[in-house]
């Protein structure tokens, strides 16, 4: 991408709180001790790290991983969710700690220490020139895989949630652009969705989009593992502007190393934003289904979690066509935004 600065799309930093300041100072020192360990200790650290984590959670936290998981793996025992919930536990430390050290990381390296499937997919888009999309979820090691997408010339670029205090997300920025990543940051009021069409048809850029949790309750609400869920709207409304299909994938950690997964690419460009979005979502279902620990989504994401008091929660537990309820709120909404 042509150099720009994201620092420059942000309004002012307002003044971190006593306690921003203590997570920012936790997180640096998380990430100095991860980025300076002996590669030896590294690779123990998740599996301590994560294990501590779990214990020290709060028991609201693992009901949530807990419930998550469940929905996604709907034929395990009480015994197995709970084997899950801690192996979720020591998958996420090892997302952090790769992350924390991704600084550091030989680009070589990596790509010796990976295995993969369906990277030609890609690899297609980035030979074609003309750009690409990306959907991909809060899977495996997402920033290694990032840095990993350098190294065959894929040309990504990512949007960011700006995250408080101000000097952690610069942070994150200033790591993923080391690693050769370009970075738009997700603004209220912002054109993030122009940003990321201009790269795509411009640079030939491949857009990449997080698509498995909504941050804006305003998201289509479509069936993610047999519930009602509001994802974002992001890659259909992209291949609706530039009329390419969307490639879903994911880069996980396989042992000491790592496994990229892409998918045969979906074409939704002809579809509407709801059809669209709950074509992406059948996709994500294949692939968290198979790496359901390494799913980091710890947090409230369904709607029946999220709005229990929302229609369409009431005509799903019901039996009734939440759908159409689903499909009248997308069309509110899209009237809405249109002026």
């Amino acid at each position: 991408m042509t150099a720009h600065d994201p620092a420059d799309d942000l309004p002012p930093a307002p003044s971190p709180s006593l306690r921003q300041r203590g997570a920012y100072l936790r997180y640096l020192t998380a990430w100095e001790a991860a980025a300076r360990a002996p590669e030896p200790l590294a690779r123990r650290l998740p599996a301590q790290l994560g294990r501590a984590w779990y214990l020290a959670a709060s028991a609201g936290q693992r009901a949530q991983v807990r419930a998550n998981l469940a929905r996604i793996r709907r034929d395990a025992d009480a015994q197995e969710l709970s084997r899950l919930v801690r192996e979720a536990y020591v998958h996420y430390a090892r997302y952090w700690v790769d992350a924390f050290r991704l600084h550091r990381m030989d680009g070589a390296a990596v790509v010796a220490a990976s295995t993969a499937e369906g990277l030609g997919y890609v690899d297609a888009v980035r030979d074609a020139g003309r750009g690409g999309i990306f959907a991909t979820a809060h899977l495996g090691s997402w920033d290694v895989g990032a840095f990993f997408t350098t190294q065959r010339r894929w040309g990504m670029v990512v949007v960011a949630e700006v995250v408080e205090p101000r000097p952690l997300f610069d942070r994150f920025v200033r790591l993923r652009e080391q690693a050769g990543i370009g970075v738009i940051p997700l603004v209220r009021g912002g054109d993030a969705l122009g940003r990321l069409e201009r790269a795509v048809r411009a640079e030939g850029a491949l857009a990449t989009l997080l698509a498995d949790r909504d941050l804006t309750r305003r998201g289509p609400i479509v069936e993610f593992f047999g519930e009602p869920c509001r994802l974002p709207a992001g890659p259909a409304a992209l291949a609706r502007r530039t009329g390419l299909p969307v490639h879903v994938g994911a880069f996980l950690a396989a042992g000491d190393g790592f496994h990229g997964v892409v998918h045969a690419p979906i074409e939704v460009a002809h579809l509407d934003v709801l059809d669209g979005t709950q074509a992406v979502a059948t996709e994500l279902e294949v692939l968290i289904g198979r790496f359901p620990t390494q799913w980091h989504v710890f947090v409230r994401n369904w709607l029946a979690d999220r709005e229990p008091d929302h229609p369409v929660v009431a005509a799903w537990r019901s039996g009734g066509d939440w759908r159409a309820l689903a499909r009248a709120e997308r069309r509110a909404t899209a009237e809405t935004e249109a002026g």
